[in-house]
């Protein structure tokens, strides 16, 4: 490995990588804990951008601004796009997601959050922290936006009338002998 960079600021050192990576070049950056730790903009221990030995000259090269993208002409037309490609992920908004984050957490709450209130109250356990109650209410809520996900996934499909098994038919019902 060779280092063919060093930075003071993360950010300058992760879009160095990513000049890199766009030209083909698979890059690591270290230190980058360290200087977390020290603070950024110190010189004390720098983010060192490395690349394998035989990409080093052309790493180099990139990052002088030698080869590798750079600015667009004055009179750049983007080309027109010719396809429109669908996704395959269900459609939410963020207020459903945000509904059922919300949903999810109060639900947790009510299950969990009820017993250990009344064991508390009966002296058979102890009294719930606030931040004990938080972390419930964050995992309910996760796991309430999880289940709307594949909830509108699963009417998706139905909408559809896709077959998840592919293209082919359904398998016949198989009629049991007694």
């Amino acid at each position: 490995m060779t280092t063919v960079g060093e930075f003071t600021h993360q950010a300058e050192a992760s879009l160095a990588l990513s000049r890199l990576q766009a030209a083909g070049i698979d890059g690591f950056l270290f230190d980058e804990i360290s200087l977390a730790v020290v603070g950024a903009g110190t010189t004390a221990i720098p983010v060192r951008l490395e690349v394998s030995d035989e990409d080093a000259e052309r790493a180099g090269r990139i990052l002088r601004g030698g080869e590798g993208a750079g600015p667009l002409p004055y009179n750049f037309i983007p080309p027109e796009q010719t396809e429109i490609v669908e996704d395959n992920f269900t459609k939410v908004t963020g207020k459903a997601v945000g509904s059922a984050f919300i949903t999810g957490g109060i639900v947790t709450l009510i299950t969990l959050g009820l017993p250990a209130l009344a064991a508390m109250v009966s002296g058979a356990g102890r009294v719930p922290s606030i931040g004990g109650l938080l972390v419930m209410f964050a995992i309910g809520g996760v796991a309430g936006v999880i289940v709307h996900i594949c909830r509108e996934g699963l009417k998706e499909a139905e909408d559809a009338e896709e077959n998840p098994c592919g293209d082919s038919a359904p398998p016949e019902k198989l009629v049991g002998h007694r």
